[in-house]
């Protein structure tokens, strides 16, 4: 046997196994959740290995990130059904849910302890509520949600222009009770230049800004931006908020000689559940059932 043979050989009986622990280990559920009555699996790849794991296991991690440590229990369980949910509407037709797909924050055992976060307060949440949908029409909904609106939320067709009956506009007054409910950033001329010009290559060359570079051309009936015009070229709300990496796209402004002064009001996106109005009302009482049908009229669970 030749020696680029022998070395050929040598270099397939290595792959080989590493290949099959890769496949291994994202195809294949962890054996606790191969018995699990949900049925619903994430592949994730945390510090280098690639696995599939169980709901739960990746709930736990998302509900740490998302959650504030002393949220109330019926917030929990809300969240862990709209957590659910959203998995369950990715996963239609057998599909193998990725987690950077999914793209919600996910915090491991040691970010969860350095939170102060009380895993088994989740775990209880996520037990309370097994197996538990949101539905419409008999079929699972997409259940967005966002961290907090500027007193009101969004319809899904004011944000990406097609009407989802469940995700209509609705009051979330508690929300203005939060400390971060407003914000005021300040962008330079600079960032704004960069950020509206990386994304569609687009030059702009602007020299000292003027109040009239800048004009709102629509509001939405929840009184959040839909779109703006600066230096001439139409954007969005939604688009030029994340651009700029301003909280909301509700938003005042004062132009100034070398920025812009965003004075902004709540958080997200807007459309579907607000988490802070969520758990307003758990502290009123109000049980994560009676939560969920608020924030997504029309459904039931």
């Amino acid at each position: 046997m030749n020696i680029r043979l022998r070395w050929l050989i040598t270099g397939l009986l290595l792959i080989l196994p590493i290949g099959g622990t890769y496949i291994y280990q994202r195809y294949r559920p962890l054996e606790e959740w191969e018995h699990s009555s949900e049925g619903l699996t994430v592949y994730m790849k945390e510090q280098g290995i690639g696995r599939v794991v169980g709901f739960d296991v990746y709930a736990e991690g998302v509900l740490s990130a998302v959650l504030e440590p002393d949220a109330r229990e019926e917030t929990m369980k809300a969240m862990a059904v709209v957590l659910r949910t959203y998995v369950a509407y990715m996963s239609q037709n057998g599909l193998l849910v990725d987690s950077t797909n999914l793209g919600q924050p996910w915090l491991s055992e040691g970010e969860r302890l350095a939170k102060g976060v009380d895993v088994h307060k989740i775990r209880k949440a996520l037990s309370d509520t097994r197996g538990c949908t949101i539905h419409y029409n008999e079929k699972v909904i997409l259940p967005l949600y966002f961290q907090m609106s500027n007193g009101t939320t969004r319809n899904f067709a004011d944000v990406w222009g097609s009407d989802v009956p469940y995700l209509k506009s609705v009051e979330s007054s508690w929300d203005k009770g939060a400390s971060a409910y407003m914000k005021k950033i300040y962008v330079s001329r600079r960032k704004i230049i960069r950020c509206l010009s990386e994304v569609d290559g687009i030059e702009i060359s602007w020299g000292q800004l003027t109040e009239n570079m800048v004009q709102i051309v629509e509001k939405d009936p929840a009184g959040y931006i839909k779109e703006i015009q600066i230096g001439g070229q139409t954007y969005s709300g939604e688009d030029f908020r994340c651009r700029l990496g301003l909280p909301s796209a509700c938003f005042d402004y004062e132009v100034k000689k070398e920025g812009i002064l965003f004075t902004c009001y709540g958080c997200g996106h807007g459309v579907g559940l607000s988490v802070y109005g969520a758990n307003a009302m758990a502290e009123e009482g109000r049980d994560w059932k009676e939560i969920i049908l608020w924030y997504f009229p029309g459904t039931n669970v």
